[in-house]
């Protein structure tokens, strides 16, 4: 039959043979095809379209009399590239791809040599297969390309072990019943790492410290009544009390979640969860997607039980309106679902303004249907008889203006009506239906300086600021002019020669100030200290030198206890010196060159020599052993000291973050948007469950945040934040701090590192901390994953081609960590792009490049530490 349908026009064939019973007799076709249709819309993957079409209408081989083999039916690795894009939109509501289309019944294009097209491919992947064939790629089953060099190595880079199927296990591995090929370490020790449990089978559990599950696997004694069913049989959760369990207990002894305290709403049958509750007053709205609306104060928990706007923000329904927003289902969309995610406080009575019915009913009305044929329920939390009618005689309720906007902060608007995501505005690609979405998109036109090599755009703040931009850094020359006596500062400032070094900040970024302090090893190798004044080096000398000054002088340094102060005799005789300040006991607080004067004799003529121990840092007294790991998985207490969790209020964690130093702690820049103040914000160290914290646990108040200057919002550039604590830390064998990379240090592709993180698994953040293992791909290949983002030198790219294992594993700020020789752990990357786990995009994660941040880090400790406080 000739195909005719207005969604199929653009298969490759014009006829057909009828779908196949047991795929589109679960739908009408109409439905059948407004399922691929809504989610191509929706940009989850961008076949998906030809997909469903190759199933309504397959492709007529053979010699057309019906039967099976004379449809042509989509490749098992197209649907699993469908899948595995549009899926993601499934978990986050627990729902899953449908059986009807699960991939296992097609054919794969590789079964069958001696046939030229035995199923359906793009021809994008057609192309793709056929550049996988070259010596040094392998094709894995799912049809993603890997280089040869991944295959047997133990990893699963393919994302369906095809590149470890068929493998010779070496003696010193275990070899699963499914062919996957295991370090011995991981074998019997509690986790599924073959798939089958075949490594878990007739382990020995330890009776005082670890509980047999019923499939046979041991987990720590921890875990049991904790809250979480680790065990598949649920037999580490039997018998457990309302406490145990995590929950809070109703007077009546009902158990709910500590989450539904104080929430809004009755989860008690007696209602004692909310009672004596103090209820938040107005507060700004900060939540980026419900930024325009026609009020600008907000009350919570809002309408979905999200205790605050962080939680929103993270919240699943702030992807999937945005999303919704995209198919243009119902102009009014946002604004009814700002109602509820940010709802309007009164400012009179500090309670907040529901969205009326009638609003309610037709965002319903007109969306739902789009959610169903997806497979996704319109969000339980709105039912919209809770909401007042308009009028109501007896309650105020919200009701859109014509002219209210229709898109977030986060779409531009089409002349044409409609939503696009803004970051495909000026992509050279038209989204609108208009095109005005790529209009006027030259530098000069939209207000901004442009590289004369690149014709990259920047804005008039970027020019002449210290970082550049530009591959040949033109925006950073000719910025400034200073006089024969004067010295540059970093932000181009001209400061006087004479105050260099002086032990004060003249220049407004204390540029000045750095570096004022070195190690100089020209003589033997000895580490001399020189100390700059006026742009001019000095010796040190000796003359009343005290311990306490070398061990001030190797903390300003950036590094460990001084393991070796020694008095060296001047050979020069014109060597100029600086000496102690006669009351420099009383400087306490100041850099070691305040306390140094210039002009006096050294009666001993001799110099400081000192070595300074490197900071202990990396290592991880409290794991048990190093192993690969094989996908995400939960963690045990101490395998990641230096994880630590970022909360805004009792127990809400909000980011995962990273110790440095016992004072210090890296995250994401992101993490604070619209939260920038030190006050209310806690990091908890030593926590392996957010439910249920051990005596290992340490929490410290936030003394400042500093933020990157050149943090973008917008790109997602510039992410990294450094937090100083209000008091030091403990180190111990849960608590101690990751070492950080050299500047510009490189991490090469195909390395393997871990993340970890509280992260998102489905549609639910578990309590636990989750760990897995990632593989570094190129800024090449990365860029290849994401079209409508530009990857930059200050990002690190980890995961794998088959999204297996991504950042959505870990959260926001959360360590990706590399072991280098020695044992010791370092960290190169922060988890950036990881908590937008609602993505069209299954591929790497993305992350904060530190190597890159490192001289930025390292100066603004010694700042706060020496020049601030």
């Amino acid at each position: 039959m000739n195909i005719t349908h207005s969604l199929c026009q653009t298969l490759p064939y014009n006829t057909s043979l009828t779908p196949l019973p047991s795929i589109v007799k679960k739908m009408e076709m109409e439905t059948f095809l407004k399922f691929f249709m809504y989610l191509q819309r929706l940009g989850c993957y961008q076949h998906m379209m030809l997909f469903g079409c190759t199933l309504a209408f397959p492709e007529c081989v053979g010699d057309g009399d019906g039967d099976d083999s004379d449809r042509l039916l989509p490749c098992w690795s197209f649907c699993e590239a469908a899948k595995e894009g549009c899926e993601p939109i499934l978990g986050r509501v627990n729902a899953s791809w449908p059986n009807f289309l699960r991939c296992s019944q097609f054919r794969n294009q590789t079964e069958s040599s001696n046939i030229s097209r035995n199923c359906f491919l793009p021809e994008q992947e057609e192309e793709k297969q056929a550049s996988c064939e070259g010596d040094e790629s392998f094709l894995c089953t799912s049809g993603v390309c890997i280089p040869e060099k991944l295959q047997c190595n133990g990893y699963n880079d393919c994302g369906d072990w095809s590149d470890e199927a068929h493998c010779n296990c070496s003696q010193n591995l275990f070899r699963c019943h499914t062919g996957k090929c295991l370090n011995y370490s991981l074998v019997c020790d509690g986790y599924d790492d073959c798939g089958d449990l075949s490594d878990e089978q007739n382990c020995d559990c330890s009776p005082t410290k670890e509980h047999r599950c019923g499939d046979g696997r041991c987990i720590t004694m921890d875990w049991v009544c904790d809250g979480d069913q680790d065990c598949l049989d649920k037999s580490d959760e039997v018998n457990c009390s309302c406490r145990s369990h995590g929950l809070v207990e109703c007077s009546s002894g009902q158990c709910i979640p500590a989450m539904f305290r104080c929430d809004g709403d009755e989860d008690c049958k007696d209602g004692s969860d909310e009672r004596n509750c103090s209820y938040g007053q107005c507060e700004p709205i900060t939540l980026e997607l419900c930024m325009n609306l026609p009020y600008n104060y907000t009350h919570f928990p809002n309408y979905l039980g999200h205790k605050t706007q962080k939680e929103a923000s993270i919240s699943w329904e702030s992807s999937l309106f945005p999303a919704l927003v995209q198919t243009n289902c119902y102009k009014y969309l946002m604004f009814f679902a700002c109602t509820i995610l940010a709802p309007k406080c009164d400012m009179n009575t500090t309670q907040r303004i529901p969205p009326c019915r009638a609003l309610c009913e037709q965002s319903k009305e007109h969306c739902e249907s789009v959610l169903g044929i997806v497979g996704l329920h319109w969000p339980e939390d709105t039912d919209c008889s809770k909401f007042p009618q308009e009028n109501s005689d007896n309650q105020t309720c919200l009701m859109p203006d014509e002219d209210v906007e229709e898109c977030s902060p986060s779409h531009f608007k089409c002349d044409s009506e409609g939503c696009v995501l803004a970051s495909r505005r000026c992509d050279g690609e038209s989204d609108c239906d208009d095109g005005s979405d790529e209009e006027n998109c030259g530098c000069k036109e939209r207000g901004l300086w442009e590289c004369p090599s690149n014709k990259q755009c920047l804005k008039s703040t970027v020019i002449c600021d210290g970082f550049p931009d530009c591959p040949d850094n033109v925006d950073e020359i000719n910025c400034t002019f200073c006089q024969e006596d004067e010295l540059e500062c970093a932000n181009y400032e001209c400061v006087s020669r004479d105050v260099w070094c002086d032990g004060k900040a003249d220049c407004l970024d204390s540029s000045d100030e750095w570096d004022c302090v070195t190690l100089s090893t020209k003589d033997n190798s000895s580490s001399f200290l020189t100390a700059h004044r006026s742009a001019t080096e000095h010796h040190v000398c000796a003359d009343g030198w005290q311990e306490t000054l070398s061990q001030l002088a190797c903390r300003q340094m950036g590094l460990g206890e001084p393991s070796v102060t020694e008095f060296i005799p001047e050979q020069e005789p014109d060597q100029p010196w600086l000496t102690l300040d006669f009351d420099w006991e009383s400087l306490n607080g100041t850099t070691l060159h305040r306390r140094l004067v210039k002009g006096q004799s050294c009666h001993s003529r001799s110099k400081i020599s000192l070595l300074c121990a490197k900071q202990d840092c990396g290592r991880r007294p409290a794991a048990r052993m190093n192993k690969r790991i094989l996908g995400g998985r939960t963690s045990r207490p101490g395998r990641w000291p230096w994880q630590c969790s970022l909360q805004s209020g009792p127990n809400e964690h909000i980011c995962g973050c990273v110790l440095i130093a016992k004072k210090w702690v890296l995250t994401v820049a992101h993490c604070f948007e619209g939260r920038e103040s030190a006050s209310g914000w806690t990091v908890v160290f030593g926590i392996n469950n957010l439910d249920h914290p051990t005596a290992f646990v340490q929490t410290r108040g936030v003394k400042s945040i500093i933020l990157h200057p050149r943090y973008v919002r917008e790109v997602v550039d510039y992410d990294i934040s450094i937090v100083e604590l209000s008091a030091e830390v403990q180190e111990t064998s849960y608590v101690r701090p990751v070492c950080l990379p050299r500047a510009w240090q490189v991490l090469e592709p195909s390395t393997y590192c871990s993340i970890s993180g509280w992260g998102h698994m489905g549609s639910k953040m578990p309590y636990k901390l989750q760990e897995g293992e990632v593989r570094v791909i190129s800024l090449e290949q990365c860029q290849s994953h994401f079209d409508m983002k530009t990857i930059t030198t200050r990002m690190i790219c980890a995961g794998y081609e088959s999204g297996t294992v991504d950042s959505c594993m870990g959260d926001s700020g959360g360590p990706l960590v590399c072991e280098q020789p020695g044992g010791r752990w370092t960290l190169f990357g922060l988890t950036s792009w990881g908590s937008i786990c609602f993505s069209k995009v299954q591929g790497p994660g993305v992350y904060s490049n530190v190597s890159y941040f490192t001289p930025w880090i390292e100066r603004q400790i010694y700042i706060h530490t020496f020049l601030l406080n």
